[in-house]
């Protein structure tokens, strides 16, 4: 029956249409933006939720005028350096649990009450030590992001397979091309997941805490805006900022993660020759 109701579709409507992640995606988007221009223009609702026409219009002066350019600068720059540090602490201690029980009991507790402090927290008690500065927001998204690429790099060192270990120390492989390709390659996918939520959690947690203290970035331009209640305002940053979250998932993460794991490609194919 489903099949039949597959060839069906597929005789009236492309099939890239309902098959392709990015096409659903960018088809949502487009009834998401009809959705709330009706509502905004027939039921009369554009003093309550703006309209889309009017988010445009303003998000293409404030980029045109060079306004947005400064402050995307800003967060962006906070972001990086906030996923730095992300990373680099996130990626030692989830190392250093999977291969240390004693490290593991030491730390997980603090890894879990990590990954439960709310982000509202981190923001105000960094900007009360920090005051208005470049280091709260950076302080404030590494402290939340942290701890989720700590677990998931410590699930992936303790799911390698121990075998793999056991046979290369066998065949006299050496320490560095064992690390490399079997521990790394073995934690890669989870350090990647673990990476990108935390990149995408620095990119919130950045903007909330440049609401709360901070003198430039998309976070203090959307907090004047509040100020002044203007909702397409708030809105024209707010779509700008996605659409610079956009780009940066799509054109970099994404095609990074591809090249990275193109391995595994090659990994496949020369099995499938020695058979």
């Amino acid at each position: 029956m489903s099949t039949r109701t597959s060839r069906g579709i597929d005789q009236f409507v492309p099939k890239v249409l309902y098959t392709q992640n990015k096409v659903i995606f960018f088809e949502s988007m487009i009834f998401i933006v009809i959705a709330w221009a009706v509502l905004s223009n027939v039921f009369g609702l554009e003093a309550s939720i703006s309209s889309p026409s009017l988010v445009g219009e303003r998000a293409y002066t404030l980029v045109a005028s060079g306004t947005a350019t400064p402050h995307m600068i800003a967060t962006i720059r906070r972001v990086i350096l906030g996923f730095i540090i992300t990373t680099i602490i996130g990626t030692v201690l989830g190392i250093v649990m999977g291969m240390s029980d004693f490290w593991r009991h030491a730390l997980q507790d603090y890894i879990t009450v990590g990954l439960a402090l709310p982000s509202l927290f981190a923001a105000i008690f960094a900007a009360m030590w920090f005051g208005v500065s470049d280091t709260t927001p950076i302080v404030a998204g590494a402290a939340i992001a942290f701890p989720f690429l700590t677990q998931n790099v410590f699930e992936g060192v303790k799911n390698v397979d121990y075998a793999l270990l056991e046979m290369s120390s066998a065949f006299d492989v050496s320490r560095r091309r064992t690390i490399w390709r079997v521990i790394v390659q073995s934690v890669l996918p989870e350090w990647f997941a673990g990476a990108r939520y935390s990149f995408a959690i620095c990119w919130k947690i950045t903007t909330l805490a440049e609401l709360i203290a901070a003198g430039s970035g998309v976070g203090f331009m959307i907090e004047r805006q509040m100020e002044i209640l203007s909702l397409t305002g708030v809105l024209a940053w707010t779509v700008l900022f996605t659409g610079v979250i956009l780009i940066v998932e799509y054109g970099i993460l994404q095609q990074i993660e591809k090249r990275v794991f193109d391995w595994r490609e090659g990994t496949d194919m020369g099995m499938i020759g020695g058979v």
